[in-house]
């Protein structure tokens, strides 16, 4: 089984519809659900074929898009890596008793406790709490992801006068919380070779779309790159004899269930392959109700209780585990389980609980980010000339700072004489004249440029003409203030 990476680069506030909100906030989710990967590539298929509503008819279309491929949703990408949902067996530190052994940062799953720790405090993990949200490891350091979103208001305009006129009649708002822009997020396609070189044939590398809610008016612009081709490689390494009889998976979306247990639903994948030895023992998991709108009909899908993404099954084989049983049990995870699995839902990765150290990303060197992409060096250019451009500013504005000093640094005339002469006006008249006697009698840059100032005549005491500035400070008869 191969997979193509698919590239998300958001380009403007993104809005993906979380299931359960509130009234008068609609949440966004923090990846890109698999069905809307899906619907994309349809809808530049239909279009580029021409297919309008018949594109059902069309064997090529429903190969792609309803034969062996599953879109897999696209998470977060990182510097160490895309991330994935938190296994609900993860536990993190936070006030544990540190003289057994614990630490600051440490994050532990819960079947690696009980399998590798005697003490039993330890094994039940007390002052631990789960972790959630988003992950990427690296060896035995765990990074948490954390998903760029903010909230927008906005005025309910549902009418048509209500949409001239830019506003509602009663009142009514909203507001979106929505992914920012700038976020890459990665997702998958899977399947076979043959299908997949079928599928890339189709679309171009890079393509322009938009996704989400509001999508035709503000939100949604996003970059679509398609990868190349490659072998699945899981990169875990299982000690596997007839004496290892566990075996873990993650659910890396959500597993659609419908009436059945979760335990039906994966012992039924898994047992025609495997074989009846081969059973759920344990499993931590969360579960949640998946519903999805329908932009063609414009209703909403009836609601589907689903396993979350995060979920961990431990796997029991009583006559243990080995290589070619793990091999056949991640082209299961892959596959899919439960239903509506070409949408992305019910994949799953192979998992090995281990204990990590809970880090950070600006923790890491400037050598691990590795070579910035041409349009990240351009902005950069950008920012840096626009930053020298200031800075050969500011450095002109100390000069004439200094150049001014004798004046209290003020750069502007009225700024002198405030701070010359005060606010009070029974001695700003006082302090003025003394102040222009001595920008006068100095002939420095101040008398330079109010010697080419006059005022109108009719200013001036004895009306004869035009008189200049500080002649006039000097001669005026403070008298007038009594009248």
């Amino acid at each position: 089984m191969e997979q193509v990476k698919i590239t998300i680069k958001i380009q403007s506030p993104t809005l993906i519809a979380n299931t359960s909100t509130a009234g008068v906030l609609t949440s966004t989710r923090g990846s890109i659900d698999g069905r809307i990967l899906r619907g994309i590539f349809a809808n530049h298929f239909i279009k580029s074929h021409n297919l309008g509503k018949e594109a059902h008819k069309n064997q090529s279309f429903m190969d792609l898009f309803y034969g062996g491929l599953r879109f897999v949703s696209a998470y977060k990408d990182t510097v160490k890596g895309t991330s994935f949902p938190a296994p609900l067996s993860l536990q993190k530190f936070k006030n544990a008793d540190k003289k057994i052994g614990f630490r600051d940062g440490d994050i532990i799953d819960s079947y690696y406790a009980k399998e590798e720790f005697k003490n039993e405090a330890k094994q039940n993990l007390l002052g631990f709490k789960g972790v959630k949200g988003f992950v990427v490891l690296e060896a035995d350091k765990c990074y948490p992801v954390s998903i760029e979103t903010a909230i927008k208001l906005h005025m309910s305009r549902s009418s048509d006068d209500e949409r001239k006129m830019g506003r509602s009649k009663d009142g009514n708002i909203f507001n979106y919380e929505y992914l920012e822009s700038n976020q890459v997020f990665v997702g998958t396609i899977v399947g076979s070779k043959t299908v997949l070189e079928s599928f890339v044939r189709e679309f171009p590398t890079v393509m322009e779309c938009y996704i989400g809610r509001s999508r035709y008016t503000e939100y949604g612009r996003c970059s679509v790159e398609i990868g190349d081709i490659e072998t699945i490689n899981s990169n875990i390494i299982y000690n596997n004899s007839k004496d290892n009889k566990y075996t873990y998976i993650r659910f890396h979306t959500p597993v659609i269930i419908g009436n059945q247990s979760l335990k039906e639903i994966v012992e039924s994948t898994i047992q025609p392959i495997l074989g009846p030895d081969v059973y759920v023992y344990s499993m931590c998991a969360a579960y949640q109700e998946e519903q999805n709108f329908n932009s063609i009909w414009g209703i909403r899908s009836p609601s589907e209780p689903a396993a979350s993404a995060g979920t961990v099954i431990q796997l029991k084989k009583d006559t243990g585990w080995l290589n070619t049983d793990i091999k056949q049990l991640e082209q299961i995870c892959y596959s899919g389980i439960g239903s509506r699995i070409q949408e992305g839902y019910g994949q799953c990765r192979l998992w090995l609980p281990n204990q990590f150290i809970l880090s950070k990303f600006d923790e890491i060197g400037h050598d691990d980010i590795g070579e910035i992409n041409i349009e990240s060096q351009t902005l950069i250019q950008q920012i840096l000339e626009k930053q020298i451009v200031i800075e050969a500013r500011l450095c002109a504005a100390k000069d004439v700072a200094e150049r001014l000093n004798k004046y209290d640094s003020s750069h502007h005339f009225a700024s002198v004489l405030l701070d010359e002469v005060g606010n009070t006006r029974e001695y700003g008249i006082g302090k003025l004249r003394t102040f222009i006697k001595h920008v006068m009698k100095e002939k420095k840059i101040l008398y330079k440029t109010l010697r080419n100032v006059y005022i109108r005549q009719q200013y001036s005491i004895e009306h004869t003409g035009s008189q200049n500035l500080m002649q006039y400070i000097d001669t005026f008869d403070e008298s007038v203030f009594a009248s």
